[in-house]
């Protein structure tokens, strides 16, 4: 899962460069100015499938796509693939200040891997009663670390009680990935 995760980030990172090197659009293919050969400059981009080039289109519309790559590895190493539903205006107040990307385009900034590599039913879920949402395939490890970068966030110390969710689920499932973090840190 970390290595998938990890190839979706290179391949959006990359559209982000390639966003920067033609803000205009991909390069056309067509013959050279004396007839005799192809121009073959975006040939690699047209081959690529439709959803990419959906997604790049849609990349370019963003004001701060060029913030997307680095937004997302802190959102997938850092943050541990989710965001907390009831706290939602801090949460992206939080990773506004991490990443540059203003509050109010972090739920744009987060359709980025729906829009790159579209699944059904999108990447983001919410298990069960909880009020964590969560992109799908995340290790449960970076999970762990981004419970932990909540306790530390929220000021929480060792008493997870304080944060009072509204979900039955949230504190024990939070626990489990910091657990779970610890453990594979130990062995």
């Amino acid at each position: 899962m970390y290595f998938e995760h990890r190839a979706r980030l290179a391949i959006l990172k990359a559209a982000v460069d390639y966003a920067l090197a033609n803000l205009d659009g991909p390069p056309e293919l067509g013959m050279s100015e004396d007839g005799k050969f192809f121009f073959f400059r975006g040939l690699t981009y047209h081959a690529l499938p439709t959803s990419f080039h959906d997604g790049m289109d849609w990349l370019r519309q963003q004001p701060n796509f060029r913030r997307y790559a680095a937004f997302w590895q802190q959102f997938l190493w850092g943050w541990g693939g989710f965001c907390l539903d009831d706290r939602k205006d801090q949460e992206f107040a939080w990773m506004s200040r991490y990443s540059g990307i203003p509050a109010s385009e972090i739920p744009t900034a987060l359709e980025a891997f729906d829009r790159f590599f579209p699944v059904p039913n999108g990447w983001f879920v919410t298990p069960g009663p909880t009020d964590i949402h969560m992109l799908k395939m995340v290790p449960m490890v970076f999970q762990g670390i981004g419970a932990h970068h909540r306790r530390v966030q929220y000021s929480l110390g060792d008493n997870l009680s304080t944060l009072n969710p509204s979900a039955q689920y949230m504190l024990s499932d939070l626990g489990k990935r910091i657990n779970c973090a610890v453990d594979f840190l130990l062995s």
